[in-house]
């Protein structure tokens, strides 16, 4: 193997982090992913007022931030691994975590046109190579360009309130817009090579649609995340107890109420008026995403509590695949839920899918346990590594 660029020591709290939020992605994903990029939930059918709240509340924008949030801290992780002499050798050169960003990005939109449109592994690699190329290499300065940055971030919220009034006089207010009626046509009804072209729009759309809100927020969490690992906050969960306390209560003073308030608001502007962009609807459900703070916090804090036991374990085996196993979960929607697949899509009900996302989840995490006593990584995972790194070579006798 190369010297330096050898895997870093696994972090298990860190790992469980990343297997707990691919629990919920694939929550939202499921529901979103006949849809397009119209909803990020999908609409809501007459009887499912229930699932779409509970969904709304607890899972859409919820864990997303988790994994920007560790992608920042493992931007700092890794940038140690590789500067760790290994084997008497040097640290790669210094393009290697450019590289493997860009091999990334390059994976992401492989990935969004063509299995799922709602890819996010483009714009985190784009926004780490943003990050790494603006962000302070001191702590302290690190610090204060991380609080700017949630400026910027918390400012963006008022982009959907121009989107809102920019589409009130171009869609009638009491249909579902005819370009998301027709994507969520093509995705029941369509073969593969017929979805290709509308995926192709979604994914411009989606990637295009982020740049003002999303990429603002990601930079954010990817400085916040740095901070954390550069102070040991997830590294060493026990000696932070305090830190992860007032995660849970910020999560749950601010997020909670904004995410119930912006899930009915949301209900009512679907119900009412399909045809708008969200408005302030968006605004306060984008609040709700502090609650992601919350599970955060209770969940260091169990780890810290708890470390070694049967939920951790498994937990941490899901996020060493994170990367396999999120391209997986699009794999198995489209093969269930497709035009080309088995079609289900056109007919379960929002109960159904999340019970299908929930299977779909635990066969990850046994076939993950099966494949980790046989190789030291995902099949992505090492697919990613070789391409961003070259092929392993042994260590000179």
């Amino acid at each position: 193997m190369r010297p330096g660029v050898g895997p870093a020591p696994r972090l298990a709290a860190i790992d469980a982090l990343r297997g707990l939020a691919l629990l919920g992605i694939v929550q939202v994903n499921i529901q979103s992913f006949t849809w397009g990029c119209g909803e990020p939930l999908g609409y809501p059918q007459a009887g499912e007022t229930t699932w779409y709240l509970l969904q709304a509340v607890f899972f859409e924008g919820k864990f997303y931030p988790i994994f920007a949030f560790l992608f920042g801290a493992s931007l700092v992780l890794q940038a140690r691994s590789r500067h760790r002499p290994r084997n008497g050798g040097n640290a790669p050169a210094p393009g290697a975590a450019v590289r493997r960003l860009l091999v990334l990005a390059l994976l992401g939109l492989a990935h969004g046109l063509l299995l799922y449109c709602g890819d996010v592994l483009a714009a985190y690699a784009l926004c780490g190579l943003l990050f790494l190329a603006i962000a302070p290499r001191r702590l302290a300065a690190l610090i204060r360009f991380n609080r700017w940055c949630w400026a910027i971030a918390g400012a963006s919220l008022i982009v959907p309130l121009a989107l809102a009034a920019d589409s009130a006089g171009a869609a009638r207010r009491d249909q579902i817009p005819a370009a998301t009626a027709f994507a969520h046509l093509v995705y029941c009804e369509a073969g593969f090579a017929g979805q290709l072209g509308q995926r192709a729009v979604d994914l411009l759309s989606q990637q295009v649609g982020s740049l003002p809100v999303f990429w603002p927020e990601l930079i954010a969490l990817f400085g916040l995340g740095a901070i954390a690992a550069r102070l040991g906050w997830l590294q060493h969960p026990q000696r932070h107890a305090a830190v992860w306390r007032r995660a849970w209560r910020l999560g749950l003073a601010l997020g909670l109420p904004c995410a119930l308030a912006g899930a009915a608001w949301s209900l009512h502007r679907l119900r009412a008026t399909p045809g708008l962009e969200s408005g302030w609807d968006a605004v306060v459900a984008g609040l709700g995403s502090v609650l992601a703070a919350a599970y955060v916090g209770a969940a260091m804090r169990y780890f810290a509590q708890r470390g070694g036991t049967m939920p951790l374990r498994w937990l941490a085996d899901a996020g060493r695949l994170s990367l396999t196993h999120y391209v997986g979960q699009s794999l198995a929607m489209a093969l269930l839920l497709s035009g080309w697949g088995l079609g289900w899509g056109a007919t379960a009900s929002r109960g159904q899918l999340a019970a299908l996302g929930l299977a779909i989840f635990a066969a990850q995490v046994v076939l993950g346990r099966w494949w980790l006593r046989r190789h030291s990584q995902g099949p992505l995972e090492a697919l990613w590594r070789r391409a961003a790194y070259g092929p392993p070579q042994r260590a000179a006798d």
